[in-house]
């Protein structure tokens, strides 16, 4: 499992990030942050595929490395 984070274009209404229950949004100026742990690549590729079928514009992906401990 890996953690990501997900920057797309726009806010997105309570209604389409309830689309992702995996992952949680932070809005920022005229973008969200969706971000969380999913299980694998198979996983991301329908998340973004998700996203995509939506019209959501990705501005970034990136896996952010675990914390140290």
């Amino acid at each position: 499992m890996a953690h990501y984070m997900i920057r797309v274009k726009g806010d997105l209404s309570p209604e389409l990030t309830d689309a992702f229950p995996s992952l949680s949004a932070d809005p920022e100026p005229a973008q969200t942050v969706l971000h969380g742990e999913l299980d694998d690549q198979a996983a991301l590729a329908g998340v973004l595929n998700h996203l995509d079928t939506l019209g959501i514009t990705i501005v970034e992906v990136v896996q952010v490395p675990p914390a140290r401990r």
